[in-house]
């Protein structure tokens, strides 16, 4: 089957959905499928196209970025090229697969696209800009595609763009070959200071809505051998590593934000717990929770649409409160107070992983789908 991914962003951009794109790819490639991902050459430096792990990347001419969204309709002008069985689309940001679908409207090929979260700008005409984009936009995407996947039910079911539509449930997904348990973490809990000390791992981009505040401030209601591996990096950072200082905790907080993809699962396996308190609609799914569940480790994450469904609260970790830092601190304590409970769910959050998230099972159940949608074509 020939099957083109068109991402807006991808490889070396790093992301949630860089990875999971990345990770299908390779995945259908590595099943004999023929295999094309499309995206934006954000960076003119960066190569028209290459190949990697089997597949091509094609990278078409960017304007510009704004807003975080390439602007980069010849994206269309490459897709009409390209032979393709089935065209899949990830969204957001949103102008990529707009001008995919306006390039395919007269194609039979059919298209599929995954809808990994709500569309979200800040700024006082966040909200004006966002519902402009979607009214012109992603109206007439969803109008062209054949059908629409979201990572979790609750998700998709509480979005008001997506309310009403026929939605595929379908998870992201991990390799769970490199996200292993047992991998030796020796070094780095020697090297930071961490042998002795139960330790919260946090993955992911320092920006406000991952809610790394949240678990600043739980963490300074948390006991003093409580520490904290805070992995990843971004705008926030500043203002993290200062309110730290404030909560009287700087010296309980390892700001990490270099580690390698190579690095980061020798990283998880030096904590004891995994924390995610993202805290609004940016958040669809939650990999980097889906990562930490086949490292074994427990999670506490929000209760919030999408994130919250990809653990069974009670089996492979617990839910917080969104925003609420001493409802965090009270759920963190009630794992790493008891280590029966912490090793049980470990074990279940890796059971979890392997049944649902890897690689195999997510690219089977896609194949399926397009199975499905090119025989109703």
């Amino acid at each position: 089957m020939r099957i083109v991914l068109v991402t807006p962003f991808f490889y070396p951009h790093a992301g949630g959905v860089e990875t999971h794109v990345r990770q299908l790819a390779r995945g259908f490639a590595q099943q004999g499928q023929e295999v094309v991902v499309l995206t934006a050459r954000f960076d003119p430096t960066l190569p028209a196209q290459e190949d990697l792990e089997g597949y091509r990347i094609l990278r078409a001419p960017c304007r510009a970025v704004l807003f975080n969204t390439p602007i980069d309709p010849a994206v269309g002008r490459v897709l009409k090229g390209l032979k393709a069985d089935i065209v899949h689309l990830h969204y957001p940001p949103p102008l990529t697969s707009y001008f995919a679908v306006r390039a395919l409207q007269r194609s039979p090929v059919p298209i599929c696209l995954t809808y990994h979260c709500d569309l979200y700008l800040a700024g006082p005409w966040g909200r004006v800009l966002t519902e402009a984009f979607q009214r012109i936009f992603l109206t007439r995407t969803l109008a062209r595609v054949d059908r629409i996947i979201v990572h979790t039910r609750s998700y998709g079911m509480t979005s008001a763009v997506l309310r009403g539509r026929p939605l595929e449930i379908i998870p992201s997904v991990v390799d769970l070959d490199r996200f292993r348990p047992g991998l030796d973490a020796s070094d780095i809990r020697r090297d930071f200071a961490l042998e002795g000390k139960r330790v919260l791992a946090f993955t992911g981009r320092l920006v406000p809505h991952k809610g790394v505040d949240v678990i600043l401030r739980a963490l300074a209601e948390l006991p003093s051998d409580v520490m904290l591996l805070a992995i990843g990096s971004g705008p926030r950072f500043a203002y993290l590593r200062r309110l730290a200082y404030r909560l009287g905790i700087p010296h309980r907080v390892r700001f990490l934000t270099e580690i390698s993809d190579i690095d980061l699962p020798r990283y998880l396996c030096a904590a004891d717990l995994f924390v995610f308190p993202s805290q609004n609609r940016l958040e669809g799914f939650g990999l980097a929770v889906a990562e930490a569940m086949a490292v074994g480790l427990p999670v506490v994450t929000a209760d919030m649409p999408g994130v919250r469904e990809v653990i069974e609260p009670g089996k492979e970790g617990l839910l917080a409160e969104p925003l609420i830092a001493s409802d965090l601190a009270a759920r963190v304590r009630e794992i790493l107070d008891d280590d029966a409970m912490r090793a049980r769910m470990g074990a279940a959050a890796r059971v979890r992983a392997e049944q649902r998230y890897g690689v195999e099972t997510v690219t089977g159940q896609l194949l399926k789908l397009y199975a499905e949608v090119l025989a109703d074509r």
